[in-house]
């Protein structure tokens, strides 16, 4: 059961009560990340997010503000996505009262101290850097790229360093007030929800009141080329191992085929005993780390294939990830497949409710993605519903070989790569 409603404000706030738990989850969604973004202030979003934990006028610098939060034992962080920006404190649920105050000073009150705006780009620009060294970090950000390319849904979230050393602190300011307005958040609370909770909830994201009607515009997704050769990147590095990522086309975060997707990907490569898996890294022996995943965006998505392995074997497993793909699409699954897939979900969802960040983020994102709140339990209903039928379905759907994509980092000789 969860509470959801509206303060004077704008600001929506989502309760959910958890039983046999001490702790709370404050966490609150802004509906803006990079896509949001002009090509002028790529990555600004993330950017902003950093700069929230650099004071505010009743706590004036970072050394302020963060002790305050580790003194409470709390686990804290900030995320940028392409879609949405989160900030969470998890602590004590007897710390509601101070987990409240602190998030809700740093989203209304960071003074954004020009100083402290032009050291931050630093750690900015050294965290992009740190990402792109890391083929496994890097990975993603290059086959979004190859598949969205012409569009922000293709740009790197934190931007490029040259975009980040260009920001001019009037045209952030600009974009946080565009987007940041107290009728533009969601708050949600889950763990130790009691009366108390509530109260400090209320008056302390209720106190700022709403001046703009919030933009949320974006730019509509596009796809790259089709055309083959416009279809693989690979970014020559001097590595042991290489790193693949192979995937199609797939649907956007409230379509109905979703459900059946979730159960082809773990049949597919979610977990131990997927097809993937034991092909390639038990049966073949060519990777340690081979998996599959699905991303959803608002208006569109995809499913892919991700593998690190010696670059002489990349050949390989392409043939044989295409093989099983074949596979699935003329003969479908299995029912002991489907019936182990749907224990599969169920069971890590019973795990992952235990814990109030992920009932938090639940809520968050259907918050954000979906007009009608849908809750984990209802989601597990509609994937006990799935049938074998549905899962060939939308294998037929994604596994169009002329909308697929490949990018790989490694040392790996173009020319020799078949797909």
């Amino acid at each position: 059961m969860f509470h959801d409603y509206t303060l004077e404000n704008g600001a929506r706030i989502i309760l959910i009560p958890q039983d046999n738990t001490a702790s709370l989850t404050t966490l609150v969604m802004y509906p803006v990340g990079s896509r949001f973004e002009t090509e002028k202030l790529q990555g600004v979003s993330h950017y902003i997010e950093h700069l929230m934990f650099k004071g505010t006028k009743k706590r004036k610098n970072t050394l302020i503000l963060t002790r305050e939060i580790d003194r409470l034992g709390a686990q804290y962080n900030a995320f940028t996505s392409k879609e949405y920006t989160g900030y969470y404190i998890k602590a004590d649920a007897g710390f509601s009262n101070i987990a409240s105050d602190i998030l809700s000073d740093m989203l209304f009150e960071s003074v954004f101290d020009p100083k402290e705006m032009e050291r931050e780009k630093g750690p900015v620009i050294e965290e992009i850097k740190m990402y792109r060294d890391n083929p496994i970090m890097n990975i993603d950000n290059i086959f979004e790229d190859l598949l969205y390319e012409g569009c922000p849904l293709g740009r790197d979230i934190a931007g490029t360093p040259k975009h980040v050393q260009a920001y001019k602190r009037a045209d952030v300011l600009k974009y946080r007030e565009k987007h940041y307005d107290p009728s533009n958040m969601t708050v949600v609370v889950a763990g130790a929800v009691n009366d108390e909770v509530k109260k400090h909830i209320d008056t302390y994201f209720g106190a700022k009141k709403s001046t703009i009607k919030a933009s949320k515009t974006y730019k509509p997704f596009c796809f790259g080329s089709q055309a083959k050769k416009d279809r693989f990147v690979l970014e020559k590095k001097e590595t042991d191992q290489a790193q693949l990522m192979l995937g199609f086309p797939g649907f956007s975060y409230g379509a109905k085929e979703n459900y059946a997707t979730a159960v082809l990907h773990t049949i597919f490569g979610g977990s131990m005993s997927s097809r993937l898996f034991i092909q390639i890294r038990e049966r073949k022996g060519l990777a340690y780390m081979i998996r599959s995943g699905v991303e959803h965006f608002h208006d569109t998505g995809y499913f892919y294939v991700r593998a690190g392995l010696d670059p002489k074997n990349i050949n390989k497993a392409i043939a044989i990830i295409q093989k099983e793909i074949a596979k699935v699409v003329e003969k479908g699954v299995s029912s002991r497949e489907l019936a182990d897939a749907k224990t599969h979900n169920r069971g890590g969802f019973t795990l992952s409710l235990e814990d109030s960040s992920f009932v938090a983020n639940w809520y968050a994102h259907e918050s954000i993605f979906s007009r009608n709140i849908e809750t984990p339990q209802e989601y597990i209903e509609k994937i006990e519903a799935v049938t074998q039928e549905d899962v060939q379905r939308v294998a037929k759907k994604i596994f169009n070989a002329s909308q697929m994509r490949l990018a790989i980092i490694g040392n790996v000789e173009e020319k020799k790569v078949v797909f």
